[in-house]
């Protein structure tokens, strides 16, 4: 799959691209992501030289019981980030499910508004005015109180990808140039949804959009890991959560994802170049058989 943002063609055939996260939120559950303003450029350029192909900039907390702040402090925060790593040549979404807050990104140079709500018309509004690409995601309840939702499922997986082959035709139908899905790994899901959205990645892929996921340091993870349930905060100092990650992503990124939103940008990176040959190999080998 080709995926156009920004003026430039990304190839995400045989290889899974890399979003690396640059917080400037105040309470991330992984602090070694965030960054005061100033110092965002210089993040961005690390991140790039490490693997990234998307730097996506945010400053308001996705976790439960995070710090609400204002839309107008979370623009404050975010768009002259945003201004400043567009300026360097950087490919940037940004991360909020505020649409005057991505309006004001997008004015800042943002090429990708990623809204973890599905998108209210209000910021599909702002990407079909100002033709941007965005990303929808599928999640119950709200941002910061999805623990608080339902999360009992009679077959999760086809109802997460009903929901977002819907939404994302409609949003593509109002009028948006381009539409990611994401499954929403951790939000009002347990242990075993989270797996068995996993699996259903490579049905999820050929709907045709362009599949982004996000499960970096994840509390579900932790409790893959034997740890027990684990709010993210809470996961962070327990052994493994790096390797968990490397291991999540690449397996999405065999199964079908062609974006994977991360913070540990250079070992997810290095990682992602085994199964992008073994993809490429895999791909030759199906051709010469069909022949």
């Amino acid at each position: 799959m080709q995926i156009e943002l920004g003026g430039r063609s990304l190839d995400a055939t045989d290889r899974c691209l890399v979003m690396g996260i640059l917080n400037v939120a105040t309470d991330s559950p992984v602090s070694g992501s965030v960054v005061p303003v100033g110092d965002a450029p210089r993040r961005a350029e690390r991140l790039r030289d490490a693997g990234a192909s998307i730097i996506d900039v945010g400053a308001q907390s996705t976790s439960t019981g995070a710090a609400q702040i204002s839309p107008d402090e979370e623009i404050a925060r975010v768009a002259p980030v945003v201004e400043s790593v567009v300026a360097e040549g950087h490919l940037v979404s940004v991360d909020t499910w505020t649409s005057s807050v991505a309006r004001a990104a997008v004015q800042a140079g943002a090429h990708l508004i990623n809204d973890i709500t599905g998108a209210d018309p209000e910021t599909v509004s702002v990407a079909v005015e100002t033709g941007t690409p965005i990303a929808i995601m599928h999640m119950r309840g709200r941002p910061q109180r999805h623990r608080e939702a339902d999360h009992e499922y009679h077959n999760v997986a086809s109802e997460v990808r009903r929901y977002l082959e819907q939404r994302a035709g409609e949003i593509k139908t109002a009028g948006a140039p381009d539409v990611w899905i994401d499954p929403g790994f951790q939000f009002g899901r347990g242990l075993e949804d989270n797996l068995r959205l996993l699996l259903d990645l490579p049905d999820l892929a050929n709907l045709g959009y362009p599949v982004l996921i996000s499960a970096s340091r994840k509390g579900f993870l932790a409790e893959l890991l034997g740890h027990g349930e684990l709010r993210s905060h809470d996961a962070q100092g327990r052994p493994g959560m790096l390797e968990a990650t490397i291991a999540f992503n690449v397996l999405a990124a065999w199964l079908g994802a062609h974006v994977v939103r991360v913070h540990d940008v250079e070992e997810v990176a290095w990682a992602l170049n085994v199964s992008s040959a073994a993809r490429e190999l895999q791909r030759a080998v199906l051709s010469a058989r069909a022949r």
